[in-house]
Parts: structure tokens; sequence; C-alpha cells
């Protein structure tokens, strides 16, 4: 190669390497790294937030003249449906309040399909006000249900924290103090899928479960009162069975012939008190009513009972109780082949003696529902519409609201305002405990219909409890003269669950003994 042809060569080169070196200088302008040519990646900016939470909801007094205490908002979730729950005082209007809230950063709110500002914009809470919690990234949100009422915070704090803490949509609460209606409110929603969803309120029918039992008694014991039946009335014995004077059993026609061991000494009282003699803890654990068993499955109560006169009872008529829900089936199929009507008829004749017209005996499915019923909403995967009404009607089908029970115990209470619907002397006989002293031992006695007394809430007279699956229920007879029910359309399986209900309401009732 010739000199000169190296040298232009080698200035070729070099003016290629600068060319090139002035380009990535180039590209690094405004980089940041001082210019020392080194390329810097760029900084991606931070992604915008998701966070779409309430986490306050609040009425200031500040921001809303006249209220008081600052009500604060139970914010939870039922059923995966977001829910608000506050009780503001009752001279509140609540048709222009202003609410303080708290949301996640930087999200933005609308409420009742508005534009919202904490602290500053009037809502109108009449009804159900739904409030929007949109995320800074704009494509995620919350929904939440605002449900306002009028009444007394501190007892409402019980019902609320039963609902958040127990998965139920819908309660409704009454109490009475001195036989007059002291507090009546209905929490939540009777029917999750009506569009509004429609709310509970004090007149709301629900399935009462196992409180049916002292409106059976009340049926048998107005019968007795009638003369038409006796509690020392047999109801299976043939003729002469227990003695040659001893008549013959209410059902004997129905239930004709001889019956297992123990039957035919059954009295109508044996099946009030739970101590017929049949029993669930039996060696092949018989239970006729809340059963899949086939033996009872789709099967008619007559039919039920066919089986069961052919078991032996496990113990003496009399001897021992043990809580059996076919004893009060049975009471109301004697209600029924003594009168000649149906048991819903005779029990809404009694009732009617209390000014209470609207009580039923409800019905298999949800389609069937009363105008005013609530929806069931079973947990844990039960099915709250699996029970045949017709079967367990007089022992758990019973479907009433939280004012009708309050007037028909103040319609059984011994008192004065209210006339009793039946005989002191026959009172006597329904609140007697018949039990306490028999083996097992119980915590409490039974009486006619009621549970006698309570080991530990020592101003409960008298007490029934009911839960069916989508029911739950509790109502109390006080010694003090106050008297509340406490009705629920779910139950919870949590362990704990009956007593909170006993507790909320035995909260609420000593309030309505302070305040009223």
């Amino acid at each position: 190669m010739k000199r000169s042809d190296f040298y232009l060569k080698a200035r070729t080169l070099l003016a290629i390497m600068i060319m090139v070196g002035s380009s990535l200088i180039l590209a690094n302008c405004g980089g940041g790294s001082g210019g020392t040519g080194k390329v810097e990646p760029e900084t991606p900016s931070s992604a915008a937030s998701s966070a779409c939470t309430l986490s306050l909801f609040q009425f200031k007094s500040a921001s809303n003249p006249g209220m008081a205490n600052n009500p604060t908002a139970v914010i939870t979730k039922i059923r995966n449906i977001n829910m608000v729950l506050i009780t503001v005082q009752e001279s509140v209007d609540i048709t222009k309040l202003v609410p303080t809230i708290g949301v996640s950063n930087k999200a933005t709110v609308t409420m009742g399909g508005k534009a919202f500002e904490s602290g500053k914009t009037a809502v109108n809470f009449t009804g159900d006000v739904e409030l929007v919690v949109k995320a800074e990234d704009g494509m995620h949100s919350n929904k939440y249900i605002v449900l306002v009422r009028k009444g007394d915070a501190e007892m409402d704090a019980q019902v609320y924290s039963v609902m958040s803490k127990y998965n139920i949509p819908g309660i409704s609460v009454a109490t009475t103090k001195g036989e007059k209606l002291a507090y009546a409110a209905g929490y939540g929603f009777a029917n999750l899928d009506s569009n509004p969803k429609e709310r509970v309120q004090p007149t709301s029918l629900f399935r009462l479960a196992s409180v049916s039992k002292f409106q059976a008694a009340l049926c048998i014991m107005s019968l007795y009162e009638d003369g038409l039946i006796s509690p020392d009335d047999y109801v299976f014995a043939p003729a002469g069975a227990n003695g040659t004077d001893s008549k013959e059993g209410i059902l004997q026609s129905m239930f004709p012939g001889a019956h297992a061991a123990g039957v035919d000494k059954i009295k109508v009282r044996h099946l009030l008190t739970h101590t017929s003699g049949w029993q669930y803890a039996t060696t092949d654990g018989v239970d006729p009513i809340f059963t899949g068993d086939s033996r009872f499955y789709g099967k008619t109560l007559k039919q039920r009972v066919e089986y069961m006169v052919n078991t032996p009872t496990s113990y003496t008529p009399g001897q021992s109780y043990s809580y059996y829900n076919l004893g009060y089936c049975l009471l109301g199929m004697i209600v029924e082949h003594i009168t000649g009507g149906t048991y819903e008829a005779y029990l809404k004749q009694v009732e009617a003696k209390a000014g209470i017209t609207d009580v039923w005996i409800g019905k298999n499915t949800k389609g069937e529902r009363r105008k005013n019923e609530v929806c069931y909403y079973a947990q844990q995967s039960t099915d709250a519409y699996q029970n045949d009404m017709a079967v367990v009607a007089a022992c758990g089908a019973v479907i009433n609201s939280s004012v009708n029970l309050m007037q028909l115990v103040c319609a059984m209470d011994y008192g004065t305002v209210v006339p009793d619907i039946l005989k002191k002397e026959t009172l006597d006989m329904v609140y007697t405990d018949y039990t306490s002293g028999n083996p097992p031992t119980t915590k409490n006695g039974y009486g006619f219909g009621w549970r006698i007394g309570h080991y530990t809430l020592t101003n409960w007279a008298s007490y029934h409890g009911g839960n069916i699956n989508g029911t739950a229920t509790i109502i109390v007879r006080g010694i003090n003269g106050v008297n509340g029910v406490l009705l629920c359309n779910s139950r919870s399986y949590i362990d704990d669950f009956d007593t909170a209900l006993y507790l909320a309401l035995n909260n609420i009732m000593n309030r309505t003994n302070t305040i009223y």
C-alpha cells in the first residue's frame, strides 16, 4: 500500500470516529450525566393509585347545626354489599345532612350520582344513597350504600355490631316498657334483590323459628280455658290404657292400635314441656322434623308421627327434659283436631284477641313470601328454603313482626294496661318451671312454650330463642316490665352468635329501661 493511500484511509477513519462520537454526545444531551457521554435510562413516572376505599363516614356537628355527638358510621360488607350504617338523633332533618368522609389518597367521590366534597356538600338521606369512591387511576371503584336512620345511636350500635360481625342483611327490634311500645326499628335489607333494595321495617314479617313455640302453647291454653282440653289429657292412648277410667287420647283415632313402649303415657303437658320421653340422642338418632333422613324426608307430618308412635320413648314421659321439635308439631295437630280447622286459622283467632291480625304460617319458597315478609339468606352453603313449613308449622313456621310480638307479650304478662288474653291462673301454669329439677339438669327451666329465667341475665323472667337456616330470633319477657324481641333474616354458624344476640337484646332492653 502506498503511504499516501494509508494516510488517506486513516484520515477517513478518524473523521468517521469523530462523527460517531459527536452523535453519542448529542444523544446524551439533557440526559443529566454532566456531558460524560454515559447513556442513562429514562426514569418512569409513578403509576396512578388503584385504591378506592371508604374509611370514615361521619356527621360532624360543625357541619350540621343541631347535630349531637358527631355520629360515626359502621362501614361493613354484608353478603358482598358495602354498607354504611349510621343513626342520628330524632330531631335531625335528614334531607340535608353534610357528611365528612375519609377515602383513599387521590380518590374522588360521588354521592347520589353527584359530585361530592367532604364536609361541604349537603345530601338528602331520606332513602338509600349510593356513594361511589373512584380510584386515581380511573379504572377501579367501590360502591357503598348509605343507610341513615333516626333513633337511639346506643341501641342501634348493638344491632350494627351483630349485622357486621355475623353477615346479617336485616334485623328488626322492638321493646316495651310498662306495656307500651318503647322502641321499634328496622335495620338493613328485607330483600337484597329488589330494585331499589327493600328496607326492613318494624312491621316486616319474619319467620320466627322456635319463637313460634310460645304461640302454640298460647293456643293450647286458650283451648284449655274454653274447656276443650287439659294439659293432663293423653295424646295417643287407647281408652283404659292408663287405668280403667282413663280416657282415649286426643289423637288416638288418627293413630289407632297399640303403640311402642312409653308412647301411650305421653300427655299434652309432656309435649308442652319437652318431657315426652322421645329425644334426639337415641341410638338411631331420630329427628323427624329438621332432617334429611330418608325415613322422613318428603313425608307429611302424619306420616312422620306414624313412624314415631312405633318408636319407644327413651325414658318414661314426664321423667326428664329433652328438647324435641316434634312435640310442638303434635300440639299444632291437636289444635286442628279439636277445632276442625287449620292451625293457622286458630292462631289468628287467638292473637286477634290481642289486636293482632298480621300473623301467618310461612310458605316454602321465596316466591311464596307475603308482601311485607323479609327474604331469608342462608350461610355456609345451607338452604334457607329447604324446610317444609306445613310440617314445621306450630314448632317453627309462624311469621310475625317485632311490634306484633311485643303487643302479644303485653297481652300475656300479668299487666293491667293491656288486658291479658289468659287468666292469671292459666298464666301461672304457662310460666311455671317444670323441668329444672329433672335430670339431666339444665341451665334454665322450661314452662309451656317458654324458657323460665336465665342463669346469667337475671332480668329475664322468661324467654325463647329460635333458629333455622336463614332465621335467628330471640324474645324476652322481663321481670321489670321491660320486654324485647330481635329478629334476623339470616343465621350465622359462628360459635358465639347466639350469645351475641342475647347480649345485644339485653343491652337494648337495659337502655330502654333507662331512657323511657
